[in-house]
C-alpha cells in the first residue's frame, strides 16, 4: 500500500507535508505550499495541510470574525463572478464547473469537460484561476472543495 496521497493536483504526499513542515519550520499554508506545492492547485487540501500544522505546532488562534454573507448570498457572488470572469475562458478550454454548495469558505464543486481529472496544466490554471475568482469575489480566502462522481456524501458532509 502506497502513501496517502494529500495533495492530487501536484501528487505530494502527507509524508512529505509532514517531513517539509519538521525539516524546515514550515508554521502556515502558504509556506507549505512554496516548499511542496500542497494546496496549491485547486486548494481542496488545504484543510488538510492546516490540520497537519495544528497537530504538529498546535492550532493556531483564531482571528476575530467580520461580518461576512450568508452561505447563500456567497454562492450568488461567486456565480456572478464567475459567469463575468470565468465562464468565457472555462469554454475555451472545453470544461465547465457547477457549484455544489457553500459551508462559509468552503465551495463544493464539480467539474466537466476534456481533461477534468487529470493535472494538465491547463485544468490546474483553471482551478487556481476559479480560486482566485471566488476569493476576489467574497473578499475573502475561499477554498474549493472538488466533488468528483466517485465521492459521497460519506466523504464530505453536505447539508
Amino acid at each position: 500500500m502506497g502513501e496517502r496521497l494529500l495533495c492530487r493536483c501536484f501528487r505530494v504526499t502527507e509524508a512529505a507535508v509532514r517531513n517539509a513542515i519538521r525539516e524546515k519550520g514550515l508554521r502556515t499554508v502558504e509556506q507549505v505550499t512554496a516548499c511542496t506545492r500542497a494546496a496549491g492547485g485547486c486548494s481542496s487540501c488545504t484543510d488538510d495541510v492546516q490540520a497537519i500544522l495544528d497537530e504538529i505546532h498546535g492550532k493556531a488562534p483564531v482571528p476575530a470574525a467580520k461580518e461576512t454573507p450568508d452561505n447563500a448570498e456567497t454562492r450568488r457572488l461567486i456565480q456572478e463572478a464567475f459567469d463575468k470572469c470565468g465562464r468565457r475562458l472555462f469554454g475555451l478550454n472545453e470544461a465547465d464547473v457547477d457549484f455544489l454548495d457553500v459551508q462559509a469558505e468552503r465551495v463544493f464543486t464539480r467539474f466537466r469537460g476534456r481533461n477534468v481529472g487529470t493535472s494538465s496544466p491547463s485544468i490546474l490554471t483553471l482551478k487556481w484561476y476559479l480560486v482566485r475568482i471566488m476569493s476576489d469575489a467574497c473578499g475573502r480566502k475561499m477554498q474549493q472543495i472538488e466533488m468528483n462522481v466517485l465521492d459521497t456524501q460519506d466523504a464530505v458532509t453536505l447539508p
